[in-house]
């Protein structure tokens, strides 16, 4: 048996086609848990309807606790052999749960990956570019390799992206952290150390909904603080379960930081994505402290690239981080001179900085892509 679990808040719009895409599996041994999460329109009515109309959905009725928690309530009631975690604004292809025990049987596996799309609100299928689909033939592939694969982004932490066993989540103490955000990140890797083989199928089984009031898509200070949260658990599993692999991890984080892209970072910082001073300092500390441990470490170093790259990434979150003023300005403003004896005035504006550093970035990502090379 395998156990789908389908955390449902607010989505009545989307909740229908999900939960219809799950019951048309060709793969009929189900157990499909809809985890109501204390959902204030109509889903815990529709999700009663669905109970009624298929034996194999059962319905969990459970006060608002975010998607974390709604996950492991699913994890605690589940009874299958398997579980599948889908989100109930998605849908999935109607031989996921068919191609992954094949493929389990086949390559002797109990860890099945698999691609995925994306889709807007009306169901159209998007161009999309994830690093997570860019393979063409099934990978067979070790833990330790499937978790460095993670690290480098070129596996998504996307929990609805592969099948596990029950066994993994069940008895095992692992549990999704209640009250944060960027949750899948945090707990991947545990389900990859926690498997024998790992196999990667090339089939498209999963359409991801992009829609403007999804987790992901509303974004506030506090993702900041959960996406390193979320970096300190991955690193904290990996360096207890694989501790080989500490000096890659640590030049792999900094690696994230080279790859981030341009657009992404101005767009995050001046319109969407405001990172107040205590924020911008606890990342300026993280890039220090990841760079001093890579430097101590054998065998693992810094790309000259990737070094100048991490100045420059300083130099911007620095300036964000500087107070305003006694006359209320925001950011890099104020009226308070510099050490240098620099006045307030004569400091760059965010977007001034932005637009100073877009020439100097593209070149030092063409450096840092011909040095990986």
């Amino acid at each position: 048996m395998v156990s789908v679990v389908i955390p449902v808040y607010k989505v009545e719009r989307f909740l229908d086609a999900c939960v219809a895409s799950v019951v048309a599996q060709t793969y009929r041994n189900l157990e499909i848990l809809l985890v109501d999460d204390g959902s204030p329109d109509a889903c815990p009515a529709m999700c009663d309807a669905w109970a009624a109309r298929d034996a194999r959905v059962r319905v969990i009725h459970k006060p608002n606790g975010g998607l974390s928690d709604a996950r492991n309530a699913g994890i605690a009631e589940a009874t299958g052999d398997y579980i599948y975690f889908a989100d109930s604004d998605d849908t999935v292809a109607p031989n996921l749960v068919a191609d992954c025990l094949a493929a389990m049987r086949e390559y002797d596996a109990d860890l099945v990956m698999f691609k995925f799309d994306t889709i807007s609100e009306s169901g159209r299928t998007l161009l999309s570019d994830y690093r997570h689909n860019d393979y063409d033939a099934v990978q067979v592939l070790e833990p330790v390799e499937a978790v460095k694969m993670q690290v480098r982004a070129e596996i998504d932490g996307y929990f609805w992206a592969f099948l596990a066993p029950a066994s993994t989540y069940q008895g095992t103490g692992f549990a999704f952290p209640v009250g944060r955000k960027i949750e899948d990140l945090a707990r991947i890797c545990t389900v990859i150390g926690s498997a024998t083989r790992v196999v990667r199928i090339p089939e498209t089984l999963y359409h991801y909904r992009l829609r403007a009031g999804s987790i992901t898509a509303t974004l506030d200070p506090q993702l900041t603080r959960d996406w390193m949260k979320a970096a300190d658990d991955r690193e904290e599993y990996i360096d207890e379960r694989f501790p080989e692999l500490k000096g890659f991890m640590r030049l792999q984080q900094l690696n994230f930081f080279a790859n981030l892209d341009y657009e992404t970072m101005r767009q995050s910082l001046i319109a969407g994505l405001k990172i107040d001073p205590e924020d911008a300092d606890a990342l300026r500390r993280r890039i220090e402290g990841l760079r001093g441990e890579v430097e101590e470490s054998d065998g693992e170093a810094i790309p000259d690239a990737l070094r100048e790259l991490l100045g420059t990434l300083k130099t911007a979150v620095a300036r964000r981080a500087e107070p305003a003023g006694k006359d209320g300005g925001e950011g890099v403003g104020g009226n308070d001179g510099g050490a240098d004896g620099e006045s307030a005035d004569a400091r760059p504006s965010l977007s001034e900085l932005f637009r100073d550093m877009r020439e100097d970035w593209r070149q030092l990502r063409i450096q840092w892509a011909d040095a990986r090379r």
